[in-house]
């Protein structure tokens, strides 16, 4: 039972990740306006890059339906929109 297994991780659960992880991003924007955004946010942004490509990739969690696509993603074929 997914429940019972602490290795399994729901597509809900990955989204908020991605959206906790972008609450410093955000945060800069409000406190300091979007001209005085730093770059502090760089390995937040790459860590959610990595975790949606493979939510896509790897995971099958896209509306194109529960495919992995991993092996074209392996031979650079895949184009992320």
């Amino acid at each position: 039972i997914p429940m019972d297994d602490p290795t399994l991780i729901s597509r809900q659960q990955l989204f908020a990740r991605i959206v906790g992880g972008l609450g410093g991003r955000a945060a800069e924007e409000v406190i300091f306006g979007e001209p005085e955004v730093t770059t502090g946010a760089a390995g937040d942004l790459q860590q959610i890059t990595g975790l949606a490509k493979q939510m896509v990739v790897t995971f099958g969690m896209s509306d194109i339906g529960p495919w992995s696509l991993m092996d074209a993603a392996q031979s650079g074929d895949v184009i992320m929109r």
